[in-house]
């Protein structure tokens, strides 16, 4: 399902894996879209494992497009964060804040300095 706002899509993603096949369409359908220029989400609520492949496919689409993720599940946010994803991609809570651009999650590392 895609929802379209503001110059903005959301894509809601109805697969509870994430592996090669399903994100090989995935980017078919990104690719096709014609979506280039305007910020895409990938909405993760009903995912609940992915495979190595996400974090390439997350790679290489945030170079070439301005993709978003949304409502990611803890574990895949704590992985995406280990792996310094956070740096490349805008990760918020849910739609609305993403059509808003507003409480992007960030991962903030504080250090306590003697």
């Amino acid at each position: 399902m895609t929802e379209k706002k503001e110059n903005k899509c959301v894509i809601s993603v109805k697969s509870k894996e994430l592996n090669f096949n399903s994100l090989a369409n995935l980017a078919i359908l990104l690719s096709k879209s014609g979506l280039d220029e305007k910020p895409i989400a990938l909405d993760l609520k009903e995912v609940e494992s992915v495979t190595e492949d996400f974090f390439t496919f997350v790679k290489n689409f945030s170079e070439s497009t301005k993709l978003t993720l949304l409502n990611i599940p803890s574990e895949l946010f704590a992985l995406l964060n280990l792996k310094r994803y956070d740096k490349n991609v805008k990760m918020f809570n849910n739609n609305l804040d993403f059509i808003k651009d507003k409480n992007e999650l960030i991962n903030r590392k504080f250090q306590l300095i003697k």
